[in-house]
Parts: structure tokens; C-alpha cells; sequence
């Protein structure tokens, strides 16, 4: 078998990753402002969605001799529910707090068990001064409009996922904190094991009130995270949890491992690596540190009590030295914690079908009223592309508009186009496509959140070719047509002519078999494409459902021949 024949190598979760080396803080820098807006963009929230009213409700508080514990639910998203514990010291304030969010454990944010306790963390962090908040994965507990095996290609498209409701879940969280007069809001953390550590770095990642951030048992260069809930498309198409974990610097980060699960490495791989990414990004030495636990995957007394010391040095003040010791605790009955237990959900409360429309007519209307340029942003990432040093969104070529030429770079099936190019004197490189194996695809679990999907390997590839031939030509048609006008947004071209076979500019089913893109839908889709290509463009065979306009861009319903494309590319 040749290399030229063999299937591809799609990366999984569970793959051994060398995390990239950096040479200097500027270089770092750049990475880390690129990464920052890929997570956004992965979990569909950039922009950012309109922060509604939380509407919050604090009731059934329980009152007990050194902390009170009461139910709380608040609105995320309209008709969308956060629902978890307020765990609160006595006394007026202010005082720290602490974000809670819990891994894939059986009775999630309430189980206590010697393996692992969120209520055993939350008492304790309450009884040392801290207002602590626990609140449930999306699925488990309490949190049951929507189950934790929510999402499709088609939530995909528009930026919809798990793991994107359970990040804004966790800022929204942080927004009900700040709203608390008992909490100082320049004093808040997060701490959370297992998909809670998942969750705690990429929140500390995009939200820099994060001021503290406690990662437990989660950051791996050998497991990314097993779940759906954290692995939303495109986050990790060229990165790893350690590049993510890195983004919290230079605020403290405290990397928590167990010996008996995918973090036994910790303190020989993952945190040296770390601490090079620290140093980049200008934190000083103690800003970050490691503890390895003797145990299995958990959240058990020795990672909890390594939590609340580093949130006592960071957050109250306390000696480098100092060790916080847990106390003896006994949670609250389930039933006296649960906020539905035996009480329906609030009148208006999404199913999973209206949470997806109402997403997609916001990420409309957002679109429709908001500034242009957020959108390009997001597009290149949808792409999973990286501009050049020097571009930007809205100029995606680093260098001035290539001078005009006589190549063309070919994007078709049709066999009379090359012939008819080069009869009327083009050089024509035709693009090289990589082979998909959509078998092998198929069987990867979570495939695009590590790879490209067939449309997007087809984008890439005609990008490739565009910078391989400055000042070239474009000339797609049929599949590659839609992905060519993608292309033309992040490389540069001196014009093209686009072939897109009647596609329908309105239609998720469109956009799923032949731009089957996560995320390009929430960035636009080909009408901010076609807003970044600053260059001619003629579209053929446009029919009467490509609704797609932009300046210097002629839109042609019929079908242009091979002769006729030659031609257009001489007037334009």
C-alpha cells in the first residue's frame, strides 16, 4: 500500500500530544489571544449571546450553626434553568466565592461519597469564609429540560452544544455571584474535579474574573476528556488541554493529579510543560503548582483540602505555608437540596426543541443587528483556520492584494474546465484534495472536535492552493464551489469565478451535505464569507434560493461553460 493510499490519521481523545514550544512572550501571546477566541467560538459564543435577566430564586435556605445552605435557580438563557445550592458563611460580607462545578459523578452535585463530595467542599469552603455555589452539570440533578446527550449536526451548525449551554451555565454563574451583596466580586474562583476540572479551565480561560482556578484530576496530554459535554467541535483541532489550562495565567492555577488516572503524569509531563507556558505569559514562579494525590480518580478529602488552601492563600490572604484542614461534615438530606424535588419546572421552561429555536432566531437576530465585525472572527475559526501574523478578520492577507495573473488555481470535477483554461492561455494548478475517510471518521467518538469534517478538509485544501499561488485565480464548482467562496474569506486571490450548483442559502440541510461546517452557521455562513473576499467574484448557477450579496460580487442564476468561465475572468 503507498502513503498516497492509505487512510488518514484522525486524531482522538486519547491521543499522546507534545504540546508546541514557544520561543518568546509575544509569540505566546498571540497564541493565547488565538486560543481564547477559539474557545468561544467552539462552544458558539462569540459574540457572546445577549445576557438576559436571571430572574433569580434563593429560597428553602437552611440555617446551621457556622454556614446556611439554600436552593437556588436562575435563568441562563430565557426559559433555561441553572439550578444548584447556595452555601453561604454567617456573617454580612463580603466575602470570596467559589464556583463548584461537578464531574460525571452518580448524583453529581450532591454526591458524597469518600471518593469524592461537592456538598463536603462546598460546606467546608462556607465554614472558612467563602460563599461557595454549587450547580449541576446540564442533565444531571436538577438540570432536566435538557439531557446530557443534547445536541446534533444540526445544533453544530449553528454553535448549539452541551458543552457550549454548560460554559455560558458557568459565566452566568458567575454573574449570579456578582449579584450577591455578600460577595466580593474581585475575590472569585473556581474549583471543580474531573468534567468539573474540564469546566473550570475553560471558564478561567475566557472569563478573567476567574481570579482563581483549581483544576482537579483533568488536565491530561495523553486524555482530553471523555464526555460530549467536553468535547464541543472544533475546541481541540490544534490544541490540547494544557495549551487551554495555560490561558488562566498569569492568574494563580493550582494543577491537582491522582496517581491512578490519566493525570498520573502530572508532575513530570503535563506541569513542567505548564509552568513553560506560565512563565511566557509573565506570571511569577508561586502563580502555579502541582499536588499529586495517591488514589484513583476523585474528589476526596486530600484534592479538596489542596483546594482549600490554595484559595485561602490566593483569596483571604493567607501564609504560603499555611494548610487548610477539613472538618467533619454532614450534608443536608437530597431531598432538602434538590430545587425540583417534588415541584414542576417553572412556567416557561424550554424543551430541548424550543431551546434550539429560540438559539437559532437569537443567533439571527444578533447577526442581522450587531457590529460586522464580530463575525469574521468567528468565521476563520469555524474554518479552523490561523491568518497570517499581520491580517486580520477583515483583511485576511498579510500582505497588499496580489498583482492579477494568468494562473488560476482549479477547484472542479468538471473535465471540460482545465482544457478550456488553458486554451485561452491560464496556467492552472488544480487543487489537490486530501482524501476523507468518512468510515473511519465515523467510528472516531467526538470526530470534529479533533479533526476537520469533509467540507472543512476541502476549504483547507483550497486555501492551501490559493497560498501556494499569489495573485492566482479561483475557479470552483460543484462541492468545491460553496467551499471556494469559504475559502476566499482567509486567502488571498486576485478573482474567481464561483460555480455553486443552486444552493440554498436558507437551508440547515444545505448547509449539512454540502458545508457541513461546525459553527458556520452562528458566524454567517457564506454571507460574511463573501463580505470578507474583497476581491471580483462572479457566482453561477446561483438558482433562486442563493441569497447571498456582497460588493464587487456578480450573482448569475444560469450556468456559465467552460469557455464562458475563461471569459469572465478576463473582465473581471
Amino acid at each position: 500500500m503507498s502513503a498516497d493510499d492509505r487512510p488518514p490519521a484522525y486524531r482522538t481523545h486519547n491521543d499522546r500530544l507534545t504540546p508546541r514550544e514557544y520561543t518568546s512572550p509575544s509569540e505566546w501571546a498571540r497564541r493565547a489571544s488565538y486560543l481564547r477566541e477559539h474557545v468561544l467560538v467552539s462552544h458558539g459564543l462569540m459574540p457572546l449571546p445577549e445576557k438576559t435577566p436571571l430572574h433569580p430564586v434563593v429560597f428553602d435556605e437552611r440555617a446551621h450553626e457556622d454556614y446556611s445552605v439554600a436552593k437556588v435557580y436562575f435563568e441562563s438563557l430565557p426559559g433555561f434553568y441553572v439550578t444548584g445550592n447556595l452555601y453561604r458563611p454567617i456573617g454580612p460580607g463580603p466575602f470570596p466565592a467559589v464556583l463548584l462545578p461537578h464531574g460525571h459523578w452518580t448524583y453529581g452535585r450532591l454526591e458524597n461519597t469518600e471518593v469524592a463530595s461537592i456538598p463536603g467542599a462546598a460546606i467546608s469552603l462556607a465554614r472558612q469564609g467563602f460563599v461557595a455555589f454549587t450547580y449541576d452539570m446540564v442533565g444531571y440533578d436538577d438540570s432536566r429540560q435538557v439531557p446530557h446527550t443534547f445536541g446534533g449536526r444540526r445544533e453544530a451548525l449553528w454553535g448549539l452544544s452541551l458543552a457550549g449551554l454548560q460554559l455560558w451555565n458557568g459565566i452566568r454563574s458567575l454573574d449570579f455571584l456578582e449579584s450577591l451583596a455578600e460577595v466580593d466580586k474581585a475575590r472569585l474562583a473556581s474549583g471543580g474535579a474531573s468534567g468539573g476540572g474540564t469546566q473550570t479551565f475553560l471558564l478561567a480561560a475566557v472569563d478573567d474574573r476567574v481570579k482563581v482556578a483549581v483544576p482537579v484530576n483533568m488536565i491530561s496530554l495523553h486524555m482530553q476528556g471523555g464526555c460530549l459535554c467536553e468535547n464541543p467541535p472544533l475546541l481541540r483541532l490544534d490544541t490540547n488541554n494544557v495549551e487551554l489550562g495555560a490561558l488562566t495565567a498569569p492568574r494563580p492555577m493550582l494543577m491537582v493529579s491522582a496517581s491512578g488516572d490519566w493525570t498520573a503524569e502530572t508532575p513530570r509531563v503535563e506541569f513542567p510543560a505548564m509552568r513553560r507556558l506560565f512563565t511566557l505569559a509573565g506570571a511569577p514562579e508561586d502563580h502555579l503548582a502541582s499536588i499529586q494525590v495517591q488514589a484513583e480518580h476523585n474528589f476526596n478529602k486530600q484534592s479538596r483540602e489542596a483546594l482549600y488552601t490554595w484559595l485561602a492563600r490566593w483569596l483571604q490572604g493567607a501564609p504560603a505555608d499555611a494548610r487548610v484542614a477539613e472538618k467533619p461534615f454532614r450534608p443536608d438530606p437530597l431531598g432538602d437540596l434538590l430545587v425540583f424535588h417534588e415541584r414542576p419546572l417553572p412556567e416557561g421552561a424550554v424543551t430541548p426543541e424550543q431551546l434550539t429555536a429560540k438559539w437559532i432566531a437569537a443567533a439571527r437576530e444578533q447577526w442581522a443587528r450587531s457590529d460586522p465585525r464580530a463575525w469574521p472572527t468567528a468565521l476563520v475559526h469555524s474554518l479552523g483556520m490561523e491568518l497570517p501574523e499581520a491580517a486580520s478578520p477583515s483583511s485576511p492577507s498579510a500582505a497588499p492584494a496580489p498583482a492579477r495573473s494568468r494562473t488560476v488555481v482549479l477547484a472542479t470535477s468538471d473535465a471540460t474546465l482545465r482544457p478550456a483554461l488553458v486554451a485561452a492561455g491560464f496556467t492552472v494548478h488544480p487543487v489537490d484534495f486530501s482524501p476523507f475517510d468518512a468510515e473511519a471518521a465515523a467510528k472516531i467518538e467526538h470526530f470534529a472536535t479533533y479533526n476537520r469534517t469533509a467540507a472543512s478538509q476541502r476549504v483547507a485544501d483550497i486555501v492551501r492552493a490559493l497560498r501556494q499561488n499569489p495573485g492566482a485565480a479561483l475557479v470552483a464548482d460543484g462541492d468545491a464551489g460553496p467551499a471556494g467562496l469559504l475559502a476566499l474569506a482567509v486567502a488571498p486571490a486576485s478573482r474567481a469565478v464561483i460555480g455553486v450548483a443552486g444552493f440554498d442559502t436558507s437551508s440547515d440541510d444545505a448547509y449539512l451535505e454540502r458545508l457541513d461546517i461546525p459553527g458556520l452557521r452562528r458566524a454567517g455562513g457564506l454571507q460574511t464569507a463573501a463580505s470578507m473576499a474583497a476581491l471580483p467574484i462572479v457566482v453561477h448557477d446561483a438558482g433562486p434560493r442563493f441569497d447571498i450579496r456582497a460588493a464587487g460580487m456578480k450573482v448569475l442564476a444560469g450556468r456559465l461553460a467552460s469557455a464562458d468561465v475563461a471569459r469572465a475572468l478576463d473582465e473581471r
